[in-house]
């Protein structure tokens, strides 16, 4: 074997397990794991947790009951979460934008009309996964932030009540090694002040 030959069967040996790394590690798109459907389950979140922390002399944010918790078997689809003080939006891999989606869709509707009536101010923060470069990373984040933010400007919210802003890769909540965690911290954070 010349040495031509052998520079290509390592080519082409190291590009087949590059693939199978992107596409089974990073896409976790292989085997079981892709061909499932998503758990079609409704979990109600309990009324104590809605009511922890309301804006003072504000209509409350309707009461979310349709909200499916986060779900690895759904990594497919956008996901919502509320955290402490904060909404979170989970994306899929390399998503931007807000798909079709009728809880999300409902919350910012009620989000919008409780800032549009208060005059408060809302911060949008927008989280990437540790794939890809940093200044990458942090224009996707933006991205998620800044199409949060036009929604709301859509449904009459004033732009100067709304701060968009990108921490890309740099604020993990979870672990960057398995999928879910990828998911997990690809987000845009929702905090009204």
């Amino acid at each position: 074997m010349n040495s031509k030959s052998l520079v290509f069967a390592v080519f082409a040996i190291w590009s087949v397990l590059c693939w199978r790394w992107y596409v089974c590690g990073l896409m976790n798109a292989c085997g079981d794991e892709a061909s499932r459907s998503p758990k079609e389950e409704v979990v109600a979140i309990p009324d104590d947790r809605l009511e922890s922390a309301p804006i003072e002399k504000t209509p409350e944010i309707q009461p979310l009951n349709k909200v499916k918790p986060v779900s690895p078997d759904n990594m497919d689809e956008v996901q919502m979460e509320e955290v402490e003080d904060r909404m979170v939006i989970h994306f899929p891999y390399k998503s931007t934008r807000k798909e079709d989606n009728a809880v999300i869709d409902d919350y910012l509707t009620n989000l919008a009309r409780q800032i549009t009536a208060s005059g408060a101010k809302v911060t949008i923060t927008g989280h990437t996964d540790f794939v890809g470069g940093s200044a990458g990373n942090n224009s996707l984040g933006l991205h998620r932030a800044q199409g949060i933010r036009d929604i709301l400007v859509n449904k009459g919210v004033p732009k100067s009540q709304i701060v968009s802003k990108s921490k890309g890769d740099r604020n993990p909540i979870a672990t960057n090694d398995t999928p879910y965690g990828r998911y997990l911290n690809r987000r845009a954070e929702i905090r009204v002040q």
